[in-house]
Order: structure tokens, then sequence, then C-alpha cells
């Protein structure tokens, strides 16, 4: 069986939908070896700003010469981007070699009964594990797939756990309020394992910290332990001033003050190693956060013409997107909107619409995407600008790039639809890497 076969097995897992929950996991894990008892582990949790948070602190460790996992998801092009060791991916082969010996595995708890079966998260999750172990990381850094308490990335006992901005998600499972979804997020404190958090909404605060309390769990925050104050944010990146353990000025080449935020986040967690035998320099710290990527996120592939690609899928990072936008002074854009059916797209239309000179209704290939029409009739009750409807999304940006309208285009509202506005640029820009001048 090739690479494409069997991912092909792997996303055919889908179809099991999400189950919260760690039995199946653990059990899983159990009849594989348990692989994650043997990895040292950061474990971070959020509803935005969580994937750029791993990466700034994957490289950081990775700067200071550990050997680092990193284990995020969803991937905008090729599965291989979920699980990485520095900055390679994992190999297709390894795919392939590790994936079949835990088919197996997975294959005897389905048939022994039904409510065994694994989703496509739990069979990867225990993938990356056992890669992670057989490579012998140092470190592994793992991002949450959804929630934390019932995620099942949530059988790991981390040195450090990590809590980023909480907002309203996955209400269907997370609950209808944030005080409910925080509680959800807070389930990866561990006994006496200390936190980090950047969040600053008193409601989910005091979840946090009530939690941290009950498990006598250290909690780092934000504005009280440390802090980031912005000297200047441009096209070109962020600097900003750190205030922690430490006092540096550092400069992060992902757009949006927010991103200071995070990487003062991730700053501040690789600080809080040192207590665990960890001690990376403030310098090796300035070099990680400056040679930190992380595609898809308010991501300028083109500055003439100006195309942005960003995968924010949700009010407040969609919010927190056109915020920074407006600030750097690109707006208004033509935008190509595309969003998943469980996603609020009447707020995400609602925090774009002012920065619009056009809007295009498109939808990425997958199950879960919001067809481009019913987006459209969503746009239209917040946004009385043009609006006009293009399937498949390659046409959809075709269209945006060759009617322009405004400042630039900007391709938003799902990580899917980045996944295939990456592709087409890269073709568009022939075939290399998108230029960024």
């Amino acid at each position: 069986m090739d690479y494409a076969e069997f991912t092909s097995w792997m996303f055919n897992l889908e179809r099991f939908g999400i189950k919260l929950g760690l039995e199946n996991m653990t059990e899983f894990l159990g009849r594989i070896g348990n692989p994650h008892r043997s990895l040292r582990s950061v474990h971070v949790t959020g509803t935005n700003g969580k994937g750029s948070v791993c990466a700034f602190i994957a490289k950081m460790l990775d700067v200071h010469g550990l050997r680092v996992g990193l284990y995020t998801s969803p991937h905008l092009v090729d599965f291989r981007e979920r699980i990485m060791i520095g900055d390679e991916e994992i190999p297709e082969e390894d795919v392939v070699r590790i994936g079949l010996s835990l088919r197996k595995a997975a294959d005897e708890m389905a048939s022994e009964d039904r409510e065994k079966q694994l989703t496509f998260f739990e069979f990867t999750t225990g993938l990356a594990f056992e890669y992670f172990r057989e490579r012998g990381v140092d470190v592994l850094v793992a991002e949450v797939g959804m929630g934390g308490r019932l995620d099942a990335t949530n059988v790991l006992m981390p040195d450090v756990s990590v809590i980023t901005r909480i907002g309203m998600e996955h209400t269907n499972y997370l609950g209808a309020t944030i005080p409910d979804i925080a509680r959800e997020k807070a389930g990866i404190i561990k006994t006496g394992v200390p936190v980090v958090t950047c969040e600053r909404n008193p409601d989910s605060l005091a979840v946090i910290s009530s939690t941290c309390r009950k498990k006598g769990s250290r909690l780092i925050r934000i504005d009280e332990d440390f802090r980031a104050d912005t000297i200047e944010e441009s096209m070109s990146g962020t600097e900003f001033e750190y205030s922690g353990w430490s006092r540096t000025r550092v400069r992060t080449n992902l757009l949006g003050s927010y991103q200071a935020i995070n990487a003062a986040t991730a700053i501040a967690t690789v600080e809080l190693l040192h207590d665990r035998g960890l001690h990376v320099t403030v310098e090796e710290m300035r070099k990680g956060i400056e040679e930190t990527r992380w595609p898809g996120r308010l991501d300028v592939v083109s500055r003439r013409p100006l195309v942005i690609v960003d995968g924010s899928h949700n009010p407040d990072g969609v919010t927190t997107t056109a915020n920074v936008l407006a600030r750097l002074k690109t707006v208004p854009l033509t935008f190509v909107l595309g969003c998943m059916d469980d996603k609020d797209a009447h707020g995400i239309v609602s925090a774009i619409a002012p920065h619009s000179a056009k809007l295009i209704c498109t939808q990425a290939r997958y199950k879960r995407a919001l067809p481009a029409t019913k987006l459209a009739e969503i746009a239209r009750q917040h946004y009385d600008g043009p609006i006009t409807v293009e399937t498949p999304s390659e046409k959809a940006f075709e269209t945006g790039l060759g009617t322009v309208e405004g400042k630039g285009l900007c391709i938003i509202g799902s990580l899917y639809l980045v996944g295939e506005a990456i592709p087409w640029w890269k073709s568009k820009a022939g075939h290399g890497a998108p230029h960024k001048v």
C-alpha cells in the first residue's frame, strides 16, 4: 500500500465523526505500547492562536538544539504537515509503515465492539505519538484537536500546559457559553503541572484560575506575570517588548500585534521550562521567534498584487484579522470567503463587512463546507455591497484576482479553503514559492 492509498484509508475514518472521550484512545495506546508515556511534552489548547504558539515554542526549543516534535491540526495541503520534527515533515514511508502496524490494533478494537471504532483524529494521534517515540524526540509540542478535557491528546502528562485565547466555538460539543468552553479547555490542566495563559476574559480566567487552585497548579498569566508591548506593526512583521522572567525586544515575521501576544505566551512557556531543566537562552528565544513560520495565517503571499491568505474561521479570529488589516491600511479588500457549516458564518461576515470592497462566496472541497449559495444568503443579511458566488474555489480565487476591487485580495474563513488557495497561488507564481515582493 502506498502513501496515497493509506492516507485515503485514514481520511475515510472521518466518516465516524468526532467522538470526545479518552476510553478508546487509552485502550488503543495501551495496545500499541503506550508510546506517549516516553514523551516529554508541552500541551496547548485554546480557540485562537494555539497553532502559532505551538510553532513558536517548537522553534525556540529547536534553536536551543533539541529534537522537537510538533503535532498540530488540521493540515493545509498535505497530511504530513501535522507531524513534524524540526522543519521536517514525517516521511511518506513512515506514515505508511507505522500506520499499517497500528491499523491492526485499530481493526481488532473495532471488530470486538463497534463502540471501539477509532476516529480519524484518534488514529492519527496514535500514529504521531509512535513516530515521535521511534525518533526519540526530546520534547513534543502538541496542539489539542478540539476542546481539551476529552480530546485524544489529553492522555499526555506535560511539563507545561498552555491555554490561549478562548472564544465561542464547537458549541454543539463544548457548551453554549464561554465558561462552558473554558471548562473544557481547562480540562488539560494536570495536578501540579504549571499553566501559562494569555486569556484575558474574566469569565474564562475565573474557570482557569479555579481549576489551577483545585489541581495545585501554578498559573502564569499575561499582564500579571508576563506581557508584550507592541513597538511596531507592519506588513513585514511585528516587533514587541517582552517582559517576563527576562526582558527583551523581539521581532516576529508573523503579522499582527496578536502574534506578539502569542509569541510572548510561547516565551513565558519556554522560560517556565527552565524549572524542568531546559535552559533556553534569551538569544535563542529571540532567534526562535524570528525564525518561526506559520503559513496560512494572515499570510501575505504577494505584495504586488496584494494577496493575503488567512485561515481564521470564527468571529473572534476574523475580527482580529480585520482589525490588523485596518491598522495596516490595506482595506478595503476583495474577500473570497468560505466557511465550514459548523462555524458562525453570520459573525464572520459581520466582521469583514466593514472592510470589504467586494465579497465572493465559495466553498472548499470538504464535506463540512457550507454551500457557497447558503453562505451568500447569510452574507446578504450583513453586507450590502457586491456579492457573487463562484465554485469551485480555484475559480473564485481567479475571479477575485482578475476583478479585484479595493487594495487587494484576501482569502479567508477556513483553513481548508486556505489549503486550496496555497497550491493555487504557487501555480500562479510559476510553480515555485509564492513571491512576497
